[in-house]
Protein backbone atom coordinates (compact mmCIF):
# COMPACT_ATOMS: atom_id res chain seq x y z
CA UNK A 1 0.00 0.00 0.00
CA UNK A 2 1.39 3.37 -0.98
CA UNK A 3 1.49 6.06 1.72
CA UNK A 4 -0.02 9.46 1.18
CA UNK A 5 2.31 12.51 1.38
CA UNK A 6 1.08 13.17 4.92
CA UNK A 7 1.70 9.56 5.85
CA UNK A 8 5.25 9.70 4.49
CA UNK A 9 5.93 12.85 6.58
CA UNK A 10 4.62 11.14 9.71
CA UNK A 11 6.84 8.09 9.18
CA UNK A 12 9.86 10.32 8.59
CA UNK A 13 9.17 12.26 11.80
CA UNK A 14 8.87 9.06 13.81
CA UNK A 15 12.13 7.75 12.31
CA UNK A 16 14.00 10.98 13.16
CA UNK A 17 12.64 10.93 16.71
CA UNK A 18 13.80 7.34 17.13
CA UNK A 19 17.31 8.24 15.91
CA UNK A 20 17.48 11.21 18.32
CA UNK A 21 16.38 9.07 21.26
CA UNK A 22 18.97 6.42 20.36
CA UNK A 23 21.77 9.01 20.24
CA UNK A 24 20.71 10.43 23.61
CA UNK A 25 20.59 6.96 25.12
CA UNK A 26 24.08 6.14 23.86
CA UNK A 27 25.41 9.43 25.25
CA UNK A 28 23.75 8.84 28.60
CA UNK A 29 25.22 5.36 29.03
CA UNK A 30 28.63 6.54 27.83
CA UNK A 31 28.66 9.25 30.49
CA UNK A 32 27.53 6.73 33.10
CA UNK A 33 30.36 4.42 32.07
CA UNK A 34 33.21 6.87 31.50
CA UNK A 35 32.13 10.35 32.57
CA UNK A 36 32.74 12.04 35.91
CA UNK A 37 30.48 10.92 38.73
CA UNK A 38 30.08 11.65 42.39
CA UNK A 39 30.90 9.15 45.09
CA UNK A 40 27.23 8.10 45.39
CA UNK A 41 27.02 7.34 41.67
CA UNK A 42 24.84 10.28 40.70
CA UNK A 43 25.65 12.02 37.50
CA UNK A 44 27.84 15.09 37.85
CA UNK A 45 27.76 17.58 35.01
CA UNK A 46 31.19 19.01 34.25
CA UNK A 47 32.09 22.65 33.72
CA UNK A 48 30.35 25.44 35.54
CA UNK A 49 26.73 24.42 34.92
CA UNK A 50 24.54 22.93 37.61
CA UNK A 51 24.52 23.40 41.36
CA UNK A 52 27.95 23.96 43.00
CA UNK A 53 29.31 21.17 45.18
CA UNK A 54 30.08 23.61 47.99
CA UNK A 55 29.18 27.20 48.86
CA UNK A 56 31.65 29.18 51.00
CA UNK A 57 31.03 32.59 52.57
CA UNK A 58 33.96 34.83 53.53
CA UNK A 59 34.36 38.45 54.51
CA UNK A 60 36.42 40.99 52.58
CA UNK A 61 39.79 39.88 53.91
CA UNK A 62 42.80 38.72 51.92
CA UNK A 63 43.24 35.79 54.29
CA UNK A 64 40.88 33.85 51.98
CA UNK A 65 43.21 34.17 48.99
CA UNK A 66 44.48 30.57 49.14
CA UNK A 67 41.19 29.08 47.99
CA UNK A 68 40.39 32.01 45.68
CA UNK A 69 43.66 31.22 43.90
CA UNK A 70 42.85 27.51 43.57
CA UNK A 71 39.29 28.29 42.41
CA UNK A 72 40.46 30.85 39.86
CA UNK A 73 38.08 33.41 41.33
CA UNK A 74 34.73 33.41 43.08
CA UNK A 75 32.61 31.25 40.79
CA UNK A 76 32.78 27.56 39.86
CA UNK A 77 35.49 27.31 37.22
CA UNK A 78 36.24 24.26 35.07
CA UNK A 79 39.65 25.75 34.22
CA UNK A 80 40.70 26.07 37.86
CA UNK A 81 43.12 23.82 39.71
CA UNK A 82 40.35 23.06 42.17
CA UNK A 83 38.16 21.61 39.41
CA UNK A 84 40.89 20.00 37.33
CA UNK A 85 42.61 18.30 40.26
CA UNK A 86 39.67 17.62 42.55
CA UNK A 87 36.52 17.95 40.44
CA UNK A 88 35.06 20.50 42.84
CA UNK A 89 32.69 23.25 41.78
CA UNK A 90 32.99 25.93 44.47
CA UNK A 91 30.97 29.10 44.83
CA UNK A 92 32.58 31.77 47.03
CA UNK A 93 30.25 34.45 48.34
CA UNK A 94 31.38 37.79 49.74
CA UNK A 95 29.62 38.33 53.07
CA UNK A 96 30.87 40.93 55.52
CA UNK A 97 27.96 40.72 57.96
CA UNK A 98 28.73 37.87 60.36
CA UNK A 99 25.04 37.38 61.17
CA UNK A 100 24.27 36.76 57.48
CA UNK A 101 26.88 34.01 57.27
CA UNK A 102 25.49 32.35 60.39
CA UNK A 103 21.91 32.60 59.10
CA UNK A 104 22.98 31.12 55.77
CA UNK A 105 24.75 28.27 57.51
CA UNK A 106 21.68 27.61 59.67
CA UNK A 107 19.32 27.62 56.67
CA UNK A 108 21.54 25.34 54.61
CA UNK A 109 22.25 27.96 51.95
CA UNK A 110 25.94 27.94 52.90
CA UNK A 111 28.16 24.93 53.54
CA UNK A 112 31.21 26.67 54.99
CA UNK A 113 31.78 30.04 56.66
CA UNK A 114 34.70 31.89 58.19
CA UNK A 115 35.33 32.61 61.85
CA UNK A 116 38.14 33.86 64.06
CA UNK A 117 39.07 31.23 66.63
CA UNK A 118 39.92 33.86 69.22
CA UNK A 119 36.47 35.50 69.10
CA UNK A 120 34.53 32.26 68.60
CA UNK A 121 33.70 31.91 72.33
CA UNK A 122 31.35 34.90 71.93
CA UNK A 123 29.29 32.85 69.45
CA UNK A 124 29.48 29.51 71.24
CA UNK A 125 27.54 30.36 74.38
CA UNK A 126 24.73 28.21 75.73
CA UNK A 127 21.65 28.48 73.52
CA UNK A 128 23.49 30.10 70.61
CA UNK A 129 22.53 29.19 67.05
CA UNK A 130 26.00 27.88 66.18
CA UNK A 131 26.00 25.63 69.22
CA UNK A 132 22.45 24.40 68.56
CA UNK A 133 23.40 23.60 64.97
CA UNK A 134 26.43 21.54 66.08
CA UNK A 135 28.84 23.76 64.15
CA UNK A 136 32.55 22.89 64.39
CA UNK A 137 35.85 24.41 63.27
CA UNK A 138 37.72 22.07 60.93
CA UNK A 139 40.64 24.18 59.71
CA UNK A 140 42.90 27.10 60.56
CA UNK A 141 42.91 29.28 57.44
CA UNK A 142 45.40 32.01 58.35
CA UNK A 143 47.09 33.92 61.13
CA UNK A 144 47.10 37.69 61.55
CA UNK A 145 50.72 38.84 61.38
CA UNK A 146 50.11 42.58 61.26
CA UNK A 147 46.61 42.71 59.78
CA UNK A 148 45.20 44.04 63.08
CA UNK A 149 46.67 47.13 64.75
CA UNK A 150 46.14 49.82 67.37
CA UNK A 151 46.75 53.33 66.05
CA UNK A 152 47.21 56.12 68.59
CA UNK A 153 47.64 59.88 68.67
CA UNK A 154 50.75 61.77 69.66
CA UNK A 155 51.66 61.37 73.31
CA UNK A 156 50.49 57.77 73.65
CA UNK A 157 53.81 55.97 73.72
CA UNK A 158 53.05 52.95 75.89
CA UNK A 159 50.03 50.87 76.78
CA UNK A 160 49.49 52.52 80.17
CA UNK A 161 48.94 55.84 78.35
CA UNK A 162 45.63 54.42 77.05
CA UNK A 163 44.12 54.80 80.51
CA UNK A 164 41.08 57.06 80.31
CA UNK A 165 41.50 57.50 76.54
CA UNK A 166 38.70 57.04 74.03
CA UNK A 167 39.43 53.85 72.08
CA UNK A 168 37.36 52.75 69.06
CA UNK A 169 36.94 49.01 68.56
CA UNK A 170 34.49 46.45 67.13
CA UNK A 171 32.94 44.36 69.91
CA UNK A 172 33.52 40.61 69.98
CA UNK A 173 35.86 40.58 66.99
CA UNK A 174 39.56 39.99 66.39
CA UNK A 175 40.06 43.71 67.07
CA UNK A 176 38.56 43.26 70.52
CA UNK A 177 40.84 40.24 71.06
CA UNK A 178 43.91 42.35 70.31
CA UNK A 179 42.72 45.13 72.62
CA UNK A 180 42.08 42.76 75.55
CA UNK A 181 45.51 41.15 75.18
CA UNK A 182 47.34 44.45 74.87
CA UNK A 183 45.64 45.84 77.96
CA UNK A 184 46.60 42.72 79.88
CA UNK A 185 50.30 43.37 79.24
CA UNK A 186 49.88 46.44 81.46
CA UNK A 187 47.53 45.00 84.13
CA UNK A 188 44.68 46.98 82.56
CA UNK A 189 41.04 46.12 81.88
CA UNK A 190 38.33 47.45 79.59
CA UNK A 191 37.08 49.60 82.47
CA UNK A 192 40.39 51.50 82.38
CA UNK A 193 39.64 52.97 78.94
CA UNK A 194 36.76 54.93 77.45
CA UNK A 195 35.49 52.33 75.00
CA UNK A 196 33.91 53.59 71.78
CA UNK A 197 32.07 50.75 70.06
CA UNK A 198 31.91 50.62 66.26
CA UNK A 199 30.77 48.09 63.66
CA UNK A 200 34.16 47.11 62.24
CA UNK A 201 37.76 48.11 61.63
CA UNK A 202 36.84 50.40 58.74
CA UNK A 203 34.48 52.43 60.93
CA UNK A 204 37.15 52.55 63.66
CA UNK A 205 39.65 53.93 61.15
CA UNK A 206 37.19 56.59 60.00
CA UNK A 207 36.51 57.59 63.60
CA UNK A 208 40.24 58.02 64.18
CA UNK A 209 40.79 60.03 61.01
CA UNK A 210 37.80 62.24 61.87
CA UNK A 211 39.17 63.00 65.33
CA UNK A 212 36.43 61.13 67.20
CA UNK A 213 38.79 59.03 69.34
CA UNK A 214 42.31 58.91 70.77
CA UNK A 215 43.08 55.39 69.59
CA UNK A 216 41.48 52.83 67.28
CA UNK A 217 41.65 49.13 66.52
CA UNK A 218 41.96 49.00 62.73
CA UNK A 219 42.75 46.62 59.87
CA UNK A 220 45.72 46.83 57.53
CA UNK A 221 46.33 48.80 55.44
CA UNK A 222 44.02 51.35 57.14
CA UNK A 223 46.67 51.71 59.85
CA UNK A 224 48.91 53.45 57.31
CA UNK A 225 46.12 55.84 56.30
CA UNK A 226 45.39 56.68 59.95
CA UNK A 227 49.02 57.47 60.70
CA UNK A 228 49.27 59.63 57.58
CA UNK A 229 46.06 61.50 58.41
CA UNK A 230 47.09 62.78 61.83
CA UNK A 231 50.46 64.37 62.63
CA UNK A 232 52.34 62.50 65.33
CA UNK A 233 50.10 59.46 65.15
CA UNK A 234 51.64 55.98 65.12
CA UNK A 235 50.96 52.28 65.44
CA UNK A 236 51.29 51.45 69.13
CA UNK A 237 51.26 47.70 68.53
CA UNK A 238 49.93 45.24 65.98
CA UNK A 239 49.53 41.53 65.44
CA UNK A 240 52.92 41.61 63.73
CA UNK A 241 54.19 41.51 67.34
CA UNK A 242 51.25 39.66 68.88
CA UNK A 243 51.32 37.09 66.08
CA UNK A 244 49.84 34.18 68.00
CA UNK A 245 46.56 35.58 69.29
CA UNK A 246 44.37 35.97 66.16
CA UNK A 247 43.62 33.27 63.59
CA UNK A 248 40.86 32.70 61.02
CA UNK A 249 39.13 29.34 60.80
CA UNK A 250 36.57 27.42 58.78
CA UNK A 251 33.19 26.43 60.25
CA UNK A 252 30.78 23.72 59.09
CA UNK A 253 27.78 21.92 60.53
CA UNK A 254 28.58 18.39 61.68
CA UNK A 255 25.71 17.08 59.56
CA UNK A 256 27.12 18.74 56.43
CA UNK A 257 30.61 17.46 57.23
CA UNK A 258 29.23 13.93 57.50
CA UNK A 259 27.25 14.24 54.26
CA UNK A 260 30.03 15.88 52.23
CA UNK A 261 33.15 14.63 53.99
CA UNK A 262 34.96 13.50 50.84
CA UNK A 263 34.54 16.76 48.95
CA UNK A 264 35.23 18.92 52.03
CA UNK A 265 38.46 17.01 52.72
CA UNK A 266 39.54 17.63 49.12
CA UNK A 267 38.65 21.30 49.46
CA UNK A 268 40.75 21.70 52.63
CA UNK A 269 43.70 19.98 50.93
CA UNK A 270 43.41 22.27 47.92
CA UNK A 271 43.07 25.32 50.17
CA UNK A 272 46.25 24.41 52.05
CA UNK A 273 48.02 23.96 48.72
CA UNK A 274 46.87 27.43 47.69
CA UNK A 275 48.13 28.85 50.98
CA UNK A 276 51.52 27.22 50.47
CA UNK A 277 51.75 28.68 46.96
CA UNK A 278 51.15 32.18 48.31
CA UNK A 279 53.71 31.69 51.08
CA UNK A 280 56.44 30.48 48.73
CA UNK A 281 55.76 31.82 45.22
CA UNK A 282 55.72 35.56 44.50
CA UNK A 283 53.96 35.06 41.16
CA UNK A 284 51.22 32.98 42.77
CA UNK A 285 50.79 35.62 45.47
CA UNK A 286 50.43 38.34 42.85
CA UNK A 287 47.85 36.26 40.99
CA UNK A 288 45.97 35.62 44.23
CA UNK A 289 45.90 39.34 44.99
CA UNK A 290 44.51 40.08 41.53
CA UNK A 291 41.82 37.40 41.78
CA UNK A 292 40.82 38.57 45.24
CA UNK A 293 40.69 42.20 44.12
CA UNK A 294 38.48 41.32 41.18
CA UNK A 295 36.17 39.01 43.09
CA UNK A 296 35.77 41.16 46.19
CA UNK A 297 35.76 44.45 44.24
CA UNK A 298 38.79 45.68 46.14
CA UNK A 299 41.75 47.82 44.96
CA UNK A 300 44.56 45.45 43.99
CA UNK A 301 47.35 47.56 45.50
CA UNK A 302 45.56 47.64 48.85
CA UNK A 303 44.90 43.90 48.63
CA UNK A 304 48.64 43.34 48.16
CA UNK A 305 49.48 45.43 51.23
CA UNK A 306 46.90 43.57 53.30
CA UNK A 307 48.12 40.14 52.18
CA UNK A 308 51.66 41.06 53.25
CA UNK A 309 50.37 41.16 56.84
CA UNK A 310 48.76 37.72 56.73
CA UNK A 311 50.38 34.35 57.23
CA UNK A 312 48.58 31.67 55.21
CA UNK A 313 48.36 28.53 57.33
CA UNK A 314 49.75 25.24 56.06
CA UNK A 315 49.01 21.60 56.80
CA UNK A 316 51.78 21.58 59.42
CA UNK A 317 50.26 24.61 61.12
CA UNK A 318 46.93 22.80 61.27
CA UNK A 319 48.49 19.69 62.77
CA UNK A 320 49.92 21.90 65.51
CA UNK A 321 46.73 23.91 65.87
CA UNK A 322 44.55 20.87 66.48
CA UNK A 323 46.97 19.36 69.00
CA UNK A 324 48.00 16.50 66.71
CA UNK A 325 51.74 17.09 67.22
CA UNK A 326 52.73 15.88 70.69
CA UNK A 327 56.00 17.85 70.60
CA UNK A 328 54.37 21.21 69.85
CA UNK A 329 54.20 23.56 72.84
CA UNK A 330 53.02 26.72 71.10
CA UNK A 331 49.58 28.28 70.70
CA UNK A 332 47.12 25.52 69.85
CA UNK A 333 43.50 26.14 69.00
CA UNK A 334 42.48 24.87 72.41
CA UNK A 335 44.76 27.37 74.15
CA UNK A 336 43.74 30.28 71.93
CA UNK A 337 40.03 29.55 72.26
CA UNK A 338 40.18 28.64 75.94
CA UNK A 339 42.15 31.73 76.90
CA UNK A 340 39.73 34.05 75.13
CA UNK A 341 36.71 32.14 76.45
CA UNK A 342 37.83 33.22 79.93
CA UNK A 343 38.40 36.83 78.87
CA UNK A 344 35.13 37.23 76.97
CA UNK A 345 33.25 35.58 79.83
CA UNK A 346 34.82 38.02 82.31
CA UNK A 347 33.46 41.01 80.39
CA UNK A 348 30.04 39.45 79.84
CA UNK A 349 30.24 38.80 76.08
CA UNK A 350 30.50 35.02 76.27
CA UNK A 351 27.77 33.07 78.08
CA UNK A 352 29.04 29.68 79.25
CA UNK A 353 30.92 28.99 75.99
CA UNK A 354 31.24 25.36 74.94
CA UNK A 355 34.64 23.72 75.51
CA UNK A 356 37.01 23.49 72.56
CA UNK A 357 36.55 19.72 72.22
CA UNK A 358 32.86 20.27 71.45
CA UNK A 359 33.28 22.96 68.82
CA UNK A 360 36.31 21.65 66.92
CA UNK A 361 36.74 18.63 64.68
CA UNK A 362 40.28 17.62 63.65
CA UNK A 363 39.12 14.64 61.56
CA UNK A 364 39.73 16.31 58.18
CA UNK A 365 43.32 17.16 59.13
CA UNK A 366 43.74 13.67 60.59
CA UNK A 367 42.61 12.16 57.31
CA UNK A 368 45.10 14.29 55.39
CA UNK A 369 47.86 13.01 57.70
CA UNK A 370 47.43 9.67 55.92
CA UNK A 371 48.29 11.30 52.57
CA UNK A 372 52.05 10.88 52.90
CA UNK A 373 53.04 12.78 49.75
CA UNK A 374 51.00 15.78 50.84
CA UNK A 375 51.84 15.61 54.54
CA UNK A 376 55.58 15.40 53.82
CA UNK A 377 55.64 18.24 51.29
CA UNK A 378 58.23 20.73 52.55
CA UNK A 379 55.96 23.61 51.54
CA UNK A 380 53.35 22.32 53.99
CA UNK A 381 55.68 22.57 56.99
CA UNK A 382 54.58 24.61 60.00
CA UNK A 383 55.82 28.16 60.45
CA UNK A 384 58.99 28.26 62.49
CA UNK A 385 58.93 30.01 65.90
CA UNK A 386 60.54 33.44 66.08
CA UNK A 387 64.29 33.11 66.61
CA UNK A 388 65.66 35.88 68.83
CA UNK A 389 69.15 37.31 68.80
CA UNK A 390 70.58 38.09 72.25
CA UNK A 391 69.37 41.53 73.28
CA UNK A 392 71.80 44.37 72.73
CA UNK A 393 72.61 46.71 75.59
CA UNK A 394 70.41 49.30 73.93
CA UNK A 395 67.42 46.95 73.90
CA UNK A 396 68.13 45.79 77.45
CA UNK A 397 67.87 49.33 78.80
CA UNK A 398 65.25 50.91 76.55
CA UNK A 399 61.82 51.98 77.74
CA UNK A 400 59.30 49.14 77.63
CA UNK A 401 56.03 49.63 75.77
CA UNK A 402 54.14 47.75 78.46
CA UNK A 403 54.71 46.26 81.91
CA UNK A 404 52.74 43.55 83.69
CA UNK A 405 53.23 43.12 87.43
CA UNK A 406 52.79 39.60 88.78
CA UNK A 407 52.80 38.72 92.47
CA UNK A 408 55.02 35.71 93.18
CA UNK A 409 55.52 34.67 96.80
CA UNK A 410 58.96 33.12 97.37
CA UNK A 411 60.11 31.45 100.60
CA UNK A 412 62.35 33.69 102.74
CA UNK A 413 65.85 34.06 101.24
CA UNK A 414 64.96 31.53 98.53
CA UNK A 415 64.70 31.66 94.74
CA UNK A 416 62.90 28.31 94.51
CA UNK A 417 59.62 28.48 92.57
CA UNK A 418 56.71 27.15 94.58
CA UNK A 419 53.75 25.24 93.11
CA UNK A 420 51.65 28.36 93.62
CA UNK A 421 54.20 30.38 91.64
CA UNK A 422 54.02 27.90 88.76
CA UNK A 423 50.22 28.03 88.72
CA UNK A 424 50.38 31.83 88.64
CA UNK A 425 52.91 31.88 85.81
CA UNK A 426 50.86 29.42 83.78
CA UNK A 427 47.66 31.39 84.34
CA UNK A 428 48.87 34.97 83.97
CA UNK A 429 52.05 34.96 81.93
CA UNK A 430 52.82 31.91 79.83
CA UNK A 431 50.23 32.23 77.08
CA UNK A 432 50.45 36.03 77.04
CA UNK A 433 54.16 35.79 76.29
CA UNK A 434 53.48 33.12 73.66
CA UNK A 435 50.87 35.36 72.08
CA UNK A 436 53.27 38.31 71.84
CA UNK A 437 55.64 36.11 69.92
CA UNK A 438 57.84 38.86 68.44
CA UNK A 439 58.37 40.90 71.62
CA UNK A 440 61.36 40.82 73.93
CA UNK A 441 60.34 40.35 77.57
CA UNK A 442 62.38 41.95 80.34
CA UNK A 443 61.83 40.09 83.61
CA UNK A 444 62.69 42.27 86.60
CA UNK A 445 62.85 40.95 90.15
CA UNK A 446 62.17 43.44 92.96
CA UNK A 447 62.29 43.30 96.76
CA UNK A 448 61.41 45.55 99.68
CA UNK A 449 64.19 47.21 101.73
CA UNK A 450 64.45 44.52 104.38
CA UNK A 451 68.04 43.28 104.66
CA UNK A 452 71.23 44.37 102.91
CA UNK A 453 71.06 45.98 99.49
CA UNK A 454 73.56 43.63 97.80
CA UNK A 455 71.83 40.57 99.18
CA UNK A 456 68.50 41.85 97.89
CA UNK A 457 69.94 42.52 94.44
CA UNK A 458 71.37 39.02 94.20
CA UNK A 459 68.17 37.42 95.50
CA UNK A 460 65.96 39.39 93.12
CA UNK A 461 68.19 38.40 90.19
CA UNK A 462 68.08 34.73 91.21
CA UNK A 463 64.30 34.86 91.45
CA UNK A 464 63.96 36.49 88.03
CA UNK A 465 66.27 33.82 86.59
CA UNK A 466 64.15 31.10 88.21
CA UNK A 467 61.09 32.47 86.43
CA UNK A 468 62.83 32.62 83.05
CA UNK A 469 64.37 29.17 83.45
CA UNK A 470 60.92 27.73 84.06
CA UNK A 471 59.44 29.42 80.99
CA UNK A 472 62.37 28.27 78.85
CA UNK A 473 62.71 24.69 80.11
CA UNK A 474 59.06 23.82 80.68
CA UNK A 475 57.34 25.99 78.08
CA UNK A 476 60.13 25.86 75.49
CA UNK A 477 60.31 29.60 74.93
CA UNK A 478 63.46 31.07 73.37
CA UNK A 479 65.92 32.05 76.10
CA UNK A 480 67.16 34.97 73.99
CA UNK A 481 63.65 36.42 74.15
CA UNK A 482 64.22 37.27 77.80
CA UNK A 483 66.24 39.98 79.53
CA UNK A 484 66.80 39.26 83.22
CA UNK A 485 67.27 42.06 85.77
CA UNK A 486 67.59 41.99 89.55
CA UNK A 487 66.73 45.40 91.01
CA UNK A 488 66.73 44.51 94.67
CA UNK A 489 64.98 47.40 96.44
CA UNK A 490 66.15 50.10 94.00
CA UNK A 491 62.87 50.40 92.04
CA UNK A 492 59.98 50.72 94.50
CA UNK A 493 56.53 51.36 93.09
CA UNK A 494 55.24 54.92 93.02
CA UNK A 495 53.94 55.98 96.40
CA UNK A 496 55.91 53.34 98.27
CA UNK A 497 59.41 54.70 97.82
CA UNK A 498 60.05 54.61 101.57
CA UNK A 499 58.66 51.12 102.17
CA UNK A 500 56.74 52.94 104.88
CA UNK A 501 54.37 50.14 105.87
CA UNK A 502 53.71 46.44 105.31
CA UNK A 503 51.28 47.19 102.49
CA UNK A 504 53.98 49.09 100.60
CA UNK A 505 56.59 46.43 101.27
CA UNK A 506 54.21 43.82 99.84
CA UNK A 507 53.69 45.94 96.71
CA UNK A 508 57.44 46.33 96.24
CA UNK A 509 58.03 42.56 96.42
CA UNK A 510 57.05 41.86 92.83
CA UNK A 511 58.09 40.46 89.47
CA UNK A 512 57.58 42.63 86.40
CA UNK A 513 57.22 41.35 82.84
CA UNK A 514 58.06 44.25 80.57
CA UNK A 515 57.22 43.91 76.88
CA UNK A 516 59.58 45.55 74.39
CA UNK A 517 58.41 45.40 70.78
CA UNK A 518 59.92 48.49 69.23
CA UNK A 519 63.54 48.82 68.27
CA UNK A 520 65.45 51.78 69.75
CA UNK A 521 64.40 54.96 67.96
CA UNK A 522 61.49 53.28 66.16
CA UNK A 523 58.29 55.33 66.18
CA UNK A 524 55.77 53.02 64.55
Amino acid sequence: MELTPKGRQAVKAVRNLAILLAVLAIGYFAIRAWGPSSKDGKLTIGGTSGKPDLVLAYNTFTGVEGIVLMNGGMDPNENSELYKNYGIKLQIKQMDAVKDTRSGLHAGDLDLVYCTTDALPVEMGSGSELRSDDVVQIMQVNQSHGADAIVVRKGIDEVSNLKGKKVAYAVGTASHTLLLNVLETSNMKMSDIDGYQVADGVEAANAFKNGQCDAALVWAPDDEDCVAASAGSKVLVSSAVASQIIADGLLVKKTVLDQKRAVITKLVKAWLQGNAKINTDAAAKKEANALFAKGFKFPEDIAAKSADKVYFSTFGDNVNFFGLNSTYTGMTGERMYGRMAVKYTEIGLAKSPAPWRNISDPSVIQELMNDQAFANDAKQGAVKPEAFQPATQEIKTQQAQSSKIVKLEFPVNSAQLTEDNIVTLDREVKELIQGFEKAYVRVEGNTDNTGQAKTNERLSLDRANAVVNYLVSEQHLDKNKFIVIGNGSKKPVAGCEGNQDEACKARNRRTEFQFIWKKPGETE
